[in-house]
């Protein structure tokens, strides 16, 4: 899990990054810290992505209500959880989709139930997270469109982004599966999201993007039987 806390103010910064490593403890959790709004946003915009913030409302331009909300547009569903001094400011940040307020200085016990809300909500959505570049992104299995195989890495292709990573087709099938039951293997370099394919015969996929996929015999029927199976769940 990646937590991201942004705050101009080194001591509250480090209090809460503290705070939130001795509450996971021997989980796998990366808190970040980043002293503006500004290189949080850059952060953002370069590809980073956390699975919640915790976001100083009175900062130097941006401030905390307009970081939250270029955030937002980069990951709509992001928990943000504000810090103020000012409790009267709570009413603005709902209009931003906070997900929590904390009133600094920080009590224990709120913060504490902050981060088991969090630990909860990520439980239940369920983000892939892929190395790629030595960087670590968590994306959303529904942004991605088919994942290929590239020699010693598998590119994973999104509308926004195509992230490598080094590892076999049967490893990235298996990530992919155990997040999301949209993907399906189609070929023995070729695993595609059924949620984007308008159309397909023996040979081929045609997906939403335009993209055009090859279809291989061993997989045509295992493909068949999961796109029924798909169309039947999600039929409107």
């Amino acid at each position: 899990m990646r937590i991201a806390v942004c705050d101009d103010e080194k001591y509250f910064r480090n209090a809460i990054c503290e705070a939130i490593t001795s509450f996971y403890k021997s989980l796998d959790v990366i808190c970040t810290a980043f002293e503006s709004g500004r290189a949080l946003i850059s952060a953002f915009e370069k590809g980073k992505r956390f699975d919640a913030v915790f976001l100083d409302i009175e900062m130097p331009e941006p401030d905390g209500m307009e970081t939250a909300k270029r955030l937002h547009e980069f990951s709509a569903d992001l928990p943000v959880i504000f810090l103020t001094s000012h409790t009267e400011l709570a009413m603005d940040g709902y209009e931003v989709g906070a997900f929590r307020f904390l009133q600094k200085p920080v009590i224990t016990a709120k913060l504490t139930q902050a981060l088991k809300d969090i630990r909860q909500l990520t439980a239940d959505n369920k983000n892939l997270c892929i190395r790629s570049d030595g960087e670590e992104y968590y994306i959303s299995p529904d942004s991605i469109i088919y994942a290929e195989a590239d020699n010693n890495t598998v590119r994973f292709i999104t509308s926004e982004k195509e992230y490598k990573m080094r590892l076999k087709m049967t490893e990235a099938m298996t990530m992919l599966e155990g997040v999301s039951d949209h993907f399906c293997r189609v070929h023995r370099s070729v695993i595609v999201n059924l949620s984007h394919i308008v159309s397909r015969n023996e040979k081929e996929v045609k997906l939403d993007s335009g993209v055009i996929l090859p279809v291989s015999k061993s997989y045509v029927d295992e493909m068949k039987k999961r796109l029924v199976e798909y169309i039947r769940l999600n039929a409107r």
